[in-house]
């Protein structure tokens, strides 16, 4: 990969959707050329998906973050509860961890009965592989996935309080985003029968009221020879000041790629995603953190990335 393969990923990573002859006039290339070399890109699994963020909780829902941990285990039923949740419609990403906890997976639920009853059946199928576990509601997330080649973009997650009027035709084009960020207006209007001129619109009218927030890639990170590792991160004195602070911190530090802020639950108050070649660069990460916020934060937990099964588009409940 060179560095123009760099700056077509800084474009993709700043909007996916961007025209590639829009892409080829900043990287001086005919579009015949970022074409190819994005399916190089993706042939050699370096981009992984085309994602689109969507204020979900414009659509009623909340996310909540699940870390478990395994117990009297092999890898046969290992695979099987992946393969469990991989089917669910109500999960999203999947990694699998080394460390204190066994795996995590996001799920996403309109009510607490909801995420009670699938938290229920979950466990009652894998209890006896599934020792201490816990749920976290998420308030907000931000990514920096930029930072894995070394440029000095950022992408929010911001949301919208407002709520949004849209109908059937919208969901369904949300949907189909959702499954490829960059598919075209032509591909939409053949599935939903209207113009590619009537998409466009509607796409618009989705991005001016903060219901699509943005497009971005996916990217390998161990492509660039580098660890994902997360931090579970507790303050010591909950506060909004130290919380902005914080985040402030993350935005701007080289190695958080993201954070996700939970609601106040006693337990933890951010998770930290790091990239780092290797232990000692988490370890200056961490003492640096801790120099920086020294007796205002406790963390609690470290874990290593081991493997992203699924990826980080919405679940299909969401589009049900």
């Amino acid at each position: 990969m060179d560095k123009i393969d760099r700056k077509i990923l800084k474009e993709l990573l700043e909007n996916s959707r961007m025209p590639l002859s829009q892409i080829g006039k900043k990287v001086r290339l005919s579009r015949e050329n970022v074409y190819y070399r994005i399916q190089n890109l993706i042939k050699k699994e370096i981009i992984r998906d085309f994602v689109v963020s969507i204020d979900y909780t414009s659509l009623g829902f909340q996310q909540f973050v699940v870390f478990v941990e395994f117990d009297k285990i092999d890898k046969e039923k290992e695979n099987q509860i992946i393969e469990y949740l991989r089917k669910e419609k109500s999960v999203s990403w999947i990694g699998v961890l080394s460390g204190n906890w066994s795996l995590t997976f996001d799920i996403f639920s309109k009510t607490n009965a909801e995420l009670n009853y699938f938290i229920g059946k979950f466990f009652n199928l894998f209890e006896q592989n599934i020792g201490e576990y816990i749920i976290l509601n998420l308030q907000e997330s931000n990514y920096f996935f930029n930072k894995i080649i070394d440029e000095s973009l950022t992408i929010s997650n911001k949301k919208t309080k407002e709520k949004i009027k849209f109908d059937k035709t919208d969901l369904e084009i949300l949907k189909k985003l959702n499954e490829d960020a960059k598919i075209s207006y032509v591909d939409l209007s053949y599935t939903l029968k209207l113009t590619p001129n009537a998409i466009k619109k509607r796409i618009q009218n989705l991005e001016k009221n903060n219901i699509i927030l943005g497009y971005s890639i996916s990217i390998n990170h161990k492509h660039f020879g580098l660890e994902w590792h997360g931090i579970q991160v507790r303050l010591r004195r909950p506060s909004k000041e130290l919380e902005d602070k914080l985040k402030s911190y993350l935005k701007v530090d080289k190695k958080a790629i993201f954070y996700y802020h939970y609601n106040k639950s006693g337990i933890y108050d951010f998770d930290i995603g790091v990239i780092v070649k290797n232990s000692s660069e988490l370890r200056d990460f961490v003492n640096q953190l801790r120099k920086n916020f020294y007796d205002e934060i406790k963390i609690y937990n470290t874990f290593l990335v081991l493997e992203e099964v699924s990826s980080h588009n919405l679940p299909k409940v969401v589009f049900s």
